[in-house]
């Protein structure tokens, strides 16, 4: 191998360093770049062992994360707290420290668990800025040769392009996160647009930010009008979901912690460290770091999303602060929007029943009708297993169902005596108009212009309008029929006086396959035996 003639003047253990920093320089990854350091360390000073030890100040520890020699097997994973271990003096002096003898100092741990003598090596790892990056260290039994200024010389040369390599490999790993991150936001902000739901939002959101952040679990928290604190939607590891659903379905007077500050101060809260937080709850020993923003709908707070580490206390940079408080103004958005399409759906609502019960004023005698009847028919969907939008459809086409009754002559409405085939006829076609006059309103759907239209179908096909039969009649008119007709039996009528429910239940039987769908009369039956208005 052709010597570079720049090496030429050089003491020869400086050599093999230099060319040592070039192979370190090259390497890619740092886990492969420690493994190469470490082999080298150990061909450079003719050690028994070499270390890579790594500080972490979260829990302000040295790891070994690469091992060369003797114990390379075992030493990865093993964990120095401060003052314990010889690595520590080379942290506190931050130069190259020699100790002739381990076996005769007691800051000495053996990593190998074998209390042997050795003399131990070691130089600081530290990055451009001389912050502490860890340290690398080299030993050998005693009784061999000792290290010289050389080695020292030549171990610090390769420390410092350890130090240098690990600076650059890490930054890449930063730029390559930061551009996932950003990849991921991206995606994020798009999908976003796409939600409407605040439940949607806050569980895409925070399955995002838990991968981002690193945090073990990432939760949506609303308050119930009596201000006690209810999941709404819970992101991140499995077991880490269990532990705080446990910790926020906890039973306590008022909500606290990170919760309480937020709710008292309207304001996000960070607690980096945890439990030496002023604000913490003293019942969370497994919580060691949160963030958490509030939602409001108007200016009002309702809830509160928020981030927690489980596992270990970590930092808390100010973009991802940042970043949750964006992430609670979107789900804040979604929030007052659901309150404002809630609060327009409650007035709709309201309208309509309202509306039914004008009309049925009109007849007199059948006040309260429309409401008996809607309760009678929703309680009947229910036990056919009618799902949200059905029971609404229905609900709306119960406070409908005679809107075309404007078209009819008061006279008609209140007549006592039996009608007249013609009289008959004009009353029939109320169906019609009221159907006709709802396909004006965009916003009723065609199911509850179906129950006003189909309402006095006949199964056996002898109804009107349209003397449909059967599975053809649609099912929410089928079910409001047959809750129709019993009310009317049971109520007053100008033309007749109330009836029994027994007698009204036997007259709905003995219609059954005629008039009335069989099936929905045996669960109606089902329905009035439940309710204590027929026997067993």
């Amino acid at each position: 191998m052709t010597r570079d003639p720049l090496l030429s003047g050089l003491p020869e253990t400086l050599r093999p360093a230099l060319e040592a920093q070039a192979l370190v320089l090259l390497t890619q990854s740092s886990s492969d770049m420690f493994e190469r350091c470490a082999q080298l360390a150990l061909d450079i000073t003719g050690a028994g062992t070499a270390l890579v030890l790594l500080y972490r100040p979260e829990h302000d520890e040295l790891e070994v994360v690469a091992a060369a020699g003797e114990n390379r097997q075992g030493a990865p994973g093993f964990r120095l707290p401060r003052g314990q271990g010889l690595a520590w003096r080379v942290v506190q002096s931050g130069q190259a420290t020699l100790i002739p003898r381990t076996d005769q100092d007691p800051q000495t741990v053996y990593v190998s668990g074998r209390p042997l003598p050795h003399t131990y090596l070691g130089v600081p790892l530290l990055d451009p800025e001389g912050q502490l990056l860890g340290v690398l260290s080299v030993n050998r039994l005693a009784q061999g040769t000792q290290f010289g200024s050389g080695e020292a010389q030549a171990l610090t040369l390769l420390g410092q392009a350890a130090s240098v390599a690990y600076s650059r490999t890490r930054a890449l790993e930063d730029a390559q996160r930061a551009a996932r991150q950003f990849e991921q936001l991206a995606e994020l902000s798009a999908e976003l647009a796409d939600l409407s739901s605040p439940e949607e939002i806050g569980q895409r959101a925070l399955r995002t930010l838990v991968d981002l952040s690193g945090f073990t679990v990432g939760a949506v928290v609303m308050l119930s009008d009596a201000r006690e604190v209810q999941l709404s939607v819970l992101e991140g590891h499995p077991l880490g979901q269990a532990a705080m659903r446990a910790v926020l379905t906890a039973s306590r007077p008022a909500p606290s912690g990170l919760i309480g500050e937020v709710l008292r101060t309207g304001r996000s809260q960070a607690a980096e460290d945890y439990q030496s937080w002023p604000a913490r709850r003293t019942d969370l020993p497994n919580v060691f770091t949160g963030l958490a923003a509030p939602l409001r709908v108007g200016s009002r707070v309702v809830g509160v999303v928020m981030l927690v580490h489980l596992v270990q206390r970590v930092p808390v940079p100010g973009a991802l602060v940042t970043l949750l408080d964006t992430v609670a103004q979107r789900i804040s958005q979604a929030l007052d929007r659901a309150a404002s399409v809630e609060h327009l759906h409650a007035t709709r609502e309201a309208a309509l029943r309202t509306l039914g019960r004008m009309l049925e004023s009109r007849d007199g005698d059948t006040f309260g009708h429309t409401d008996r009847v809607t309760t009678l028919a929703l309680r009947l969907g229910e036990r056919l297993e009618l799902n949200e939008a059905q029971c609404q459809h229905l609900r709306w086409g119960a406070y409908l169902h005679d809107i075309g009754k404007v078209a009819v002559d008061d006279r008609l409405l209140r007549k006592t005596g039996p009608l007249t085939p013609a009289e008959r006829e004009a009353m029939q076609w109320h169906v019609e108009i009221g159907d006709q006059l709802l396909r004006e309103e965009v916003f009723v759907p065609r199911e509850v212009r179906e129950v006003v239209r189909h309402h006095h179908e006949r199964w056996d096909g002898g109804g009107h309008p349209d003397r449909l039969a059967g599975p053809d009649i649609p099912l929410l008119a089928r079910i409001f029929s047959v809750a129709d007709v019993f009310d009317a039996l049971i109520s007053p009528r100008p033309y007749k006086p109330a009836w029994t429910a027994q007698a009204a239940a036997d007259t709905l039987l003995e219609q059954s396959g005629r008039q009335f769908d069989p099936a929905v009369v045996q669960m109606f039956l089902n329905v009035l035996r439940e309710d204590g208005l027929l026997d067993g």
